[in-house]
């Protein structure tokens, strides 16, 4: 099966080990990911606040390039690049002066966007397209045992009337995934409330907070992991833990892992291959892995 495949700015930089995890177990399920041809950023979180008709002329253009290489969906590893492109489409579908504009500008570039492209997650592909009993049948190390927190972030499901895959009050994606690896799928209260990644750059204070909440929560409801579904999410649960147990005097980690690095354990790869950081590898080295 082959799918069109946008990875994202942070995918293919700083959080490289999404790409790598994702890439790895989607050979596994026979999946082939093909990269969308001559793809831009898609603006998410900065440009959808400075300018609606560029941000949406930006992520049409991704979509139109998905269109021209022949197929009808794209899938990405990151919430805030789904939500992006799922928001862009539906406000060209629903304001009119808004398409007008997005029109002459994409226009100049020579496109003419049709639509008849949807955007998906890649989890969404896993579930729909591969199947959870597929995914169960290629688990060669059953994480048995280990409790995983279950966060979605605040990209993935709201608003619930254009992301649409499942309940935002009530979400289940990220649990059967953890729950086809064979470890323990933990829902906490703050499962999708916000990392704190959009405001490092600006109030990096209370977005260190943020993050510590969200491990604090899943600690006390039982979680030893956590396991995410956002490139951004990773960079700040992952990368800035360091910095939390120093600016909040913790003396607990918790080991943080995008969904298909998780998977990835589960169908026999090492902490290496599958280019996790330092806190999760002693813990899962810890843990037999």
């Amino acid at each position: 099966m082959k799918v069109a495949y946008y990875p994202g700015c942070a995918s293919h930089g700083i959080a490289k080990d999404v790409d790598i995890a994702t890439q790895l177990i989607a050979k596994d399920l026979n999946l082939e990911l093909v990269e969308v041809e001559d793809w831009n950023c898609c603006g998410g979180g900065f440009m959808d606040d400075k300018s609606e008709e560029i941000h949406t002329a930006l992520n049409l253009r991704n979509l139109n390039k998905v269109k021209n290489m022949g197929y009808d969906k794209m899938a990405t590893p990151c919430s805030v690049c789904l939500n992006s492109h799922r928001i862009a489409a539906d406000k060209y579908e629903k304001d009119p002066e808004l398409r007008e504009n997005v029109d002459e500008r994409l226009g100049r570039a020579n496109i003419k966007y049709e639509g008849g492209v949807d955007s998906e997650h890649f989890i969404w592909v896993l579930i729909q397209d591969v199947g959870i009993d597929n995914i169960k049948s290629h688990v060669k190390k059953p994480l048995t045992g280990i409790k995983v927190g279950t966060y979605y972030g605040c990209q993935l499901l709201r608003p619930s009337s254009v992301m649409g895959f499942e309940p935002a009050h009530n979400p289940h994606s990220v649990m059967d995934l953890v729950a086809a690896t064979g470890a323990t799928p933990v829902a906490f209260p703050m499962k999708a409330a916000c990392c704190g990644f959009p405001l490092m750059g600006s109030n990096p204070d209370v977005g260190l907070k943020m993050a510590n909440n969200i491990f604090t929560n899943a600690k006390g409801n039982g979680a030893e992991m956590l396991v995410h579904p956002c490139s951004l999410c990773h960079l700040q649960l992952d990368a800035t833990q360091l910095k939390i147990m120093d600016r909040f005097n913790q003396k607990w980690t918790m080991p943080t892992l995008y969904i298909t690095q998780l998977i990835g354990l589960s169908f026999g790869y090492t902490p290496e291959q599958l280019g996790l950081g330092k806190i999760a590898t002693n813990y899962l080295r810890s843990r037999g892995f």
